[in-house]
């Protein structure tokens, strides 16, 4: 996991009473007072020193007081400090998974997150073992490779093409050939532009590597090229990748959207696929490797600065997708760390190797 790099001057003893803040924060979802600090501190530290040291927390921006006589609620910079401090310690906790997640991850595989719906079932697992929203974008058609391409003729003029991409995804359009074109110069062109696709990957073909098949101008060439130029028009739509995201209602009764703006800031994010593809994309853009958590104004998408966001990536048949968690500022980050790294391992069960 990558860490945002924010540093921290807190003394060991004001981490240990923001971390209870925090954990208390995220289990009640109220305003903390330092009477509940000191109870859940089991009373090894005096009611006096939270309260200095809470005072001292407030005035460097970890903490923020509602209102006069209220307890304390974390800031973004609380919850940073409390996130940094779990991630730091991450590469030994990662493997004590709790047996709740354990079952039902396994719950999970058995459900059927192999199937052809994998997409589905796996956001719903992770929704499940985060407890909030999930979101499974899976690899782009850009990066699928042509495995075949053949072609039958339906007139003198027209030809029906047909390419097999490596998911198993067929893709089919009728091809117009120049008045005039010999069967044999159209058979021709057909098995040199099928050696010259397979192998290629979408966005090549998109891109029109193919369009001049040959330097040397003949019949056979200028037939195949007519052919690849035809041919991109079976790759011109824009559903180009699978997005899935469930557990929405995991988060609605929580005491932040009381408030409509948050509601509304998330109906924003989530009703355009193409939005939340693009919006996952330029976060991973900055941090390719591991998971990274976005919290609250850190995040530079602005329908997302009233929540926290977990981002990472996984390999499906060597080709990259994008995990996300999704959820309050609030949300039990271990739990969500655990989350990911489970449904990573059963993406390596069931679909293949994950990236690092």
């Amino acid at each position: 996991m990558s860490e945002n790099g924010r540093k921290t001057s807190l003394d060991p003893r004001s981490l240990d009473i923001l971390d209870a803040i925090v954990r208390l924060n995220i289990e009640t979802g109220r305003a903390v007072s330092s009477g509940l600090v000191e109870r859940f501190m089991q009373r090894q530290v005096s009611s006096a020193t939270i309260r200095s040291v809470m005072k001292n927390l407030e005035r460097d921006g970890f903490l923020d007081q509602p209102h006069t006589s209220a307890g304390r609620l974390p800031t973004d910079a609380g919850f940073r400090a409390f996130v940094d401090r779990l991630l730091a310690g991450w590469s030994l906790q990662r493997h004590e998974t709790p047996l709740s997640l354990r079952r039902m991850a396994d719950q999970g595989l058995m459900s059927g997150v192999g199937t052809h719906d994998r997409f589905k079932a796996l956001a719903r697992l992770l929704s499940r073992l985060t407890d909030n929203i999930s979101i499974i974008v899976g690899p782009t058609i850009e990066s699928l490779r042509a495995v075949r391409v053949e072609f039958y003729p339906r007139s003198l003029r027209r030809v029906l093409m047909v390419v097999v991409l490596d998911n198993a995804e067929v893709r089919t359009g009728l091809v117009d050939l120049p008045e005039d074109t010999p069967a044999s110069v159209v058979e021709e062109a057909a098995r040199l532009l099928s050696d010259r696709v397979r192998g290629r990957t979408v966005g090549e073909l998109r891109k029109g590597v193919l369009d001049r098949v040959d330097l040397v101008g003949t019949p056979v060439t200028r037939c195949a090229s007519n052919l690849a130029r035809s041919g991109r028009e079976l790759f011109t739509d824009s559903g180009d990748v699978e997005i899935e995201f469930e557990g929405v209602g995991n988060i609605l009764e929580e005491p932040e959207f009381h408030d409509p703006e948050p509601l509304k800031a998330l109906i924003r994010f989530m009703e355009s696929p193409h939005h939340i593809r693009d919006a996952l994309g330029r976060l991973d853009s900055v941090s390719p490797k591991g998971f990274r958590v976005w919290i609250g104004r850190e995040n530079p998408v602005g329908e997302l600065r009233k929540f926290s966001l977990l981002t990472g990536r996984f390999d499906l048949d060597g080709r990259p997708g994008l995990l996300a968690v999704l959820g309050p500022r609030r949300m039990s980050y271990q739990r969500a760390f655990h989350g990911m790294e489970i449904l990573r391992r059963v993406i390596v069960e069931t679909q293949g190797p994950v990236a690092s």
